[in-house]
This record gives C-alpha cells, structure tokens and sequence, in this order.
C-alpha cells in the first residue's frame, strides 16, 4: 500500500489551539483554524502517485480541527482515463474515534491497466463544511510495471567514466518495451575512472529506466553521481534532449537488437549549463545480456 501522509508534527498543537498549520514539500501549505466537525483533505490536489501492481492501494489523510465524538462518513469517487470513466475503483469511508483529529481512507485502483494513467477525485460527504481545507481532492495514478529480470549487460558512459564499459544487471518491464539499467554508475565512480576526484558524490541513482517511442528513446533524467566543483549544489543531471528547446533527439536510438544508445545534455541547475552529448555520439552505450 502507499501511504500517502500530509500532516506536520504541528498535530499537536492542534490539540491544544484547534488550529494547525500542514505543509508537505510537494503541496503548498494549508492553515486551519476550522472549529467545526467537519472533515478535510488538506490539499486540493496531491502529488502524483504510483501503487504496486501487487498492492494497488493508496491512504489519503482526512483532518478535522474539533476532535470531539466519534464521526464518521462517506467518500464520493470518480476515475477516469483518457477522459472515460474506469469502474471498479473503490474508496473506503472514514472515522474519526472520540478525540481524534487525523484518520485515513483506502483508495483501490486495481482495474487500473499498467502504462495508463488514472485521474481520481475524492469527495467528501460533509454535512459540515470545513472553514479550512478541501472537499475534494484529485490526484494522478500509475501502477507500476512488474520488472523481470534479463540478466547481466554492460553500461558505458564516456562523460562519467573511461569508455570501458561495466556489467549492470538489465530489467525489462513484462510485456513493454521498457527498460531498467540498475545502479549504472555504481561500479565505475567506486573506481573514479573519470579521475573526477572529491566531485564524486557519495549517491548516484538507482537505475536509469528507458523507452522506445517513435523510434525515439527517452527517460527521465537521472543523477549521475558526480557533483561538478565537488559542490553539492552543483550536481550534474542527465537530461534528455527533449527537456530543452531546439535540440535533436534523433541521437537517442537502438544501434541493433541488444544496444542502445542515449545522448543527453549534462545539466547543471545551480548554473544554468553543462555538457552537451546530444550529437552523433551520444555519451551512453546500454547492452542487453
């Protein structure tokens, strides 16, 4: 299940003053001063969401400023993809014990197709209005892919490492064509190939995961371990061409059956630059087993 919680340590003085103050880094944050029974969402909107295929649940936190008797309700849900509803979605309803102010609801999405995207919205059955908070809350889902195991390929990127390539273990999503190279930059950075010195950071990520779309590969970007300067906020990202304007993506295609290759832009935020291996080239060679 993915638990989805909103609510600060600031739930303790609410207790006290029936007022509190909930912020999460992804939402923007919500005051309440409400004096009422009445439940909210403390958002309008979440953040996206992915559930398990295993477990296609998430909980959404429900809040009331006035924790008096026991209350409880109904949840109204809607579910749509590509603008048509999806049936079977479920939604549990609340309770709030005697003295409770936060409690959570179970939303079920098992219809759900992996590789679609659901939109849901919650409405609550409120005979109170709240002064503060939402009604109703939407949000985005996903289920995620069941990743199969292909075994051990090999991993080069010439910007972060020498041009050897490493052995990576490849995952690919069942019945996609989709894939996950797993802690690519791991090897290489532990033996400083790049002679990048204190620039290597202590992390890089966990996987890279690419697609084929129109003959084009893409992917999200990804952090690949290597903080330029050896300063933290200088970390360098690998972007796909796509996430800036007027640059090919056509360099970021499958060589033959079992090679792929990516050419992202190096990104830098902190100052607005970076490399560029978007050409002919690229900068990565991925190898299935």
């Amino acid at each position: 299940m993915k638990y989805i919680s909103k609510i600060s340590t600031l739930i303790a003085l609410l207790l006290i003053t029936l007022s509190f103050t909930a912020c999460d880094s992804e939402q923007e944050c919500a005051i309440y001063t409400d004096a009422t029974d009445g439940a909210a969402f403390i958002n309008a909107s979440l953040a996206n969401i992915t559930v398990s295929p295993v477990d296609p649940t998430f909980t959404v936190d429900i809040v009331r400023a006035n924790a008096g008797g026991e209350l409880s309700g109904t949840v109204a849900l809607t579910a749509m993809v590509d603008d048509e509803p999806l049936s079977g979605c479920t939604v549990s309803g609340y309770t709030f014990a005697a003295g409770e102010n936060m409690t959570k609801i179970t939303v079920n999405v098992s219809p759900l197709e992996i590789g679609k995207e659901l939109n849901v919205t919650l409405t609550l059955d409120n005979t109170n209005e709240p002064i503060s908070g939402s009604n109703t809350v939407s949000v985005t889902v996903n289920k995620d892919y069941n990743w199969v195991s292909l075994g051990t390929g090999t991993f080069a990127d010439v910007l972060a490492f020498t041009e050897k390539p490493y052995n990576v273990e490849i995952q690919k999503a069942d019945g996609f064509d989709r894939y996950r190279v797993m802690k690519p930059y791991e090897q290489g950075l532990k033996n400083d190939d790049g002679e990048w010195g204190n620039a290597v950071a202590a992390t890089s990520c966990d996987y890279i995961e690419f697609w084929i779309k129109d003959g084009i590969i893409y992917y999200n970007k990804f952090f690949i371990g290597i903080n330029y300067d050896g300063n933290a906020s200088n970390a360098i990202y690998a972007h796909h061409p796509s996430d800036f304007a007027g640059i090919s993506l056509v360099n970021n295609k499958q060589l033959d059956d079992k090679t792929f290759q990516l050419a992202p832009y190096y990104y830098i935020e902190a100052l607005q630059g970076g490399f560029d291996y978007t050409g002919e080239g690229g900068s990565i060679l991925i190898t299935l087993p």
